[in-house]
């Protein structure tokens, strides 16, 4: 049933109801005629229900209002900030308006989150441009150079690789904030000492290359999506061997990992670093899209990324996680 025939119906009723316990009031009390209490109740009823319909649909007029501009923006073409509810015929209710003017600004908070999407993308597109756009013309330029020496050529290479690492950390982490959007992450306990572990495998070489020490300390539990936190876990590593001196760390905890150099420190606040594509300049790393990844993960799993203090005296930070004797 309709929610104006619910209404009418109750409109109806209030009005027919006292008539008809007055009409059986008098009838028993005068024993008849019962005719005419008959069709003057049939009269009432008939009455009751047309005054009911017309106070439903008058007091439901102007939810129908807002119910056709809503289907109206539903189909209607055009770019998302150009959309807006259309003006009522007559001022509606303070109900019916207070519920108009949160459309309104449910509408404009999807306006400004496809406008922020697109400018992340956009941003996104022309920084993976860059370094395929540096490997193509290295690539070309070594097709045709064949008078470089062994030496120059390999420095050509190291820099083609570093633009290809580049593109792929940007790949990787558009996929794990797509990951994050589609679904809840799938949670496990993990050993979080084995998985820093495993991840140092990976950086060794680079570490090497760059003349660094890469160590982990401490052992301890986690529950989460072990994907998810490996790329967390790789863009803080990633940092850190970019700004270190001589060594990095990763100090494991319960239900936390700590990754720490001995460089600078952070060139800018943590709430300013783990915005994307908003740093500029040398700072930027991959995007500006590896902290703010980290940061996104820690945050789906009931967690968070803050800075801290280290021995070490560079930068510092901290990925804390629900612990496995928390659930």
């Amino acid at each position: 049933m309709s929610l104006r025939a619910r209404l009418a119906l109750v409109i109806a009723l209030l009005a027919f109801l006292p008539n008809l316990v007055l009409a059986l009031t008098l009838g028993l009390v005068g024993e008849g005629p019962w005719l005419p209490l008959v069709l003057w109740l049939l009269l009432i009823a008939l009455v009751s229900g047309a005054v009911g319909y017309i106070l439903a649909r008058s007091l439901l007029r102007p939810l129908e209002e807002l119910t056709r501009a809503l289907a109206y923006l539903s189909v209607r073409e055009g770019p998302v900030n150009e959309l807006r509810l259309p003006a009522p015929k007559e001022p509606p209710p303070m109900e019916i308006a207070l519920l108009r003017a949160r459309f309104g600004e449910l509408l404009q908070r999807l306006q400004r989150l496809l406008e922020a999407r697109e400018a992340f993308y956009g941003a996104l597109a022309h920084d993976l441009k860059t370094p395929l756009v540096s490997a193509i013309r290295a690539l070309e330029y070594l097709e045709r150079a064949d008078h470089l020496g062994r030496e120059k050529r390999v420095e050509l290479l190291l820099a083609l690789r570093r633009e290809l690492t580049q593109a792929h950390l940007l790949v990787e982490n558009l996929l794990a904030l797509s990951r994050l959007e589609a679904r809840t992450p799938q949670r496990e306990t993990l050993n979080l000492r084995a998985l820093a572990e495993d991840l140092l495998l990976r950086y060794r070489e680079e570490g090497r290359r760059r003349g660094l020490a890469l160590t982990v300390e401490g052992a301890g539990l986690a529950r989460g999506e072990r994907l998810l936190l490996e790329r967390a876990l790789a863009n803080l590593l990633d940092n850190a061997l970019r700004h270190a001196k001589t060594q990095v760390r990763i100090r494991v905890e319960e239900g936390a990992l700590q990754v720490e150099d001995d460089g600078e420190g952070l060139p800018l606040p943590l709430e300013a670093l783990a915005q994307p594509f908003r740093q500029g300049g040398p700072n930027r790393g991959s995007a500006g899209l590896g902290l703010y990844t980290a940061k996104r993960v820690a945050e789906a799993h009931g967690g968070r990324l803050l800075t801290c203090k280290g021995p070490l005296g560079g930068a510092c930070l901290r990925l804390e996680l629900p612990s496995a004797k928390e659930l």
